[in-house]
C-alpha cells in the first residue's frame, strides 16, 4: 500500500450512495438492499448527517428474538456488557424502521482521511464499508473493493 499512502478518502470513494431515512420501514430496507445488491446503508437525517447504519446483520436481528436472561443472571446481576448487548438485540428485534434497527454511531473518516488510515479501521474493526463525510454531511462511502481495485490500478 506504499503508493496508495498519498492518497485520501476523497480520491477513491464513491459519491453514489444508496441511504436511507431513520423513519424508512425496516420491509423497505430490506427490499432496497435486495434490489440494489448492496449489503449496508447510511441511516442519514434531512440535512446529510450519518445517522447510523443498517446492515444485513441489523435485519438479521430484528428478525431473531434475543434470548432471555437466565434467572441467575437476574437474580445475581447481569455484568454491564452483557446487560447492554442484550438491551440492543432486545431493541433490534423490536424495530420497525432504519432507525431503530440502525447500528450507531456509524464509523465514519473524512474526506481528507489517509487511505492508509482507512484501511486500517476497515481490517481492525471488519467492516465491509466506510462512510466518508465533509463536516458532518455524507459525501461518500468506500467499500472493500475500492482497494482490491485500487491495488489493480497500482500494477499499471
Amino acid at each position: 500500500m506504499a503508493e496508495s499512502v498519498k492518497k485520501i478518502a476523497k480520491d477513491i470513494m464513491k459519491t453514489e450512495v444508496v441511504k436511507v431515512g431513520p423513519e424508512t420501514p425496516v420491509n423497505e430496507v430490506a427490499r432496497l438492499m435486495l434490489a440494489c445488491d448492496i449489503s449496508g446503508f447510511p441511516v442519514v437525517d434531512d440535512q446529510g448527517k450519518v445517522l447510523g447504519v443498517v446492515t444485513e446483520l441489523d435485519l438479521m436481528r430484528n428478525q431473531i428474538a434475543p434470548n432471555e436472561p437466565s434467572i441467575w443472571s437476574t437474580i445475581w446481576g447481569m455484568d454491564a456488557e452483557r446487560m447492554k448487548k442484550y438491551q440492543d438485540a432486545r431493541r433490534k428485534y423490536m424495530a420497525k424502521t432504519a432507525g431503530e434497527v440502525m447500528t450507531s454511531p456509524a464509523l465514519t473518516v473524512d474526506v481528507s482521511e489517509s487511505l492508509e488510515r482507512v484501511a486500517n479501521i476497515m481490517f481492525n474493526k471488519q467492516i465491509k464499508r466506510l462512510f466518508v463525510t465533509d463536516g458532518d454531511k455524507l459525501a461518500g462511502v468506500i467499500s472493500r473493493s475500492a482497494f482490491t481495485k485500487l491495488m489493480l490500478e497500482m500494477e499499471k
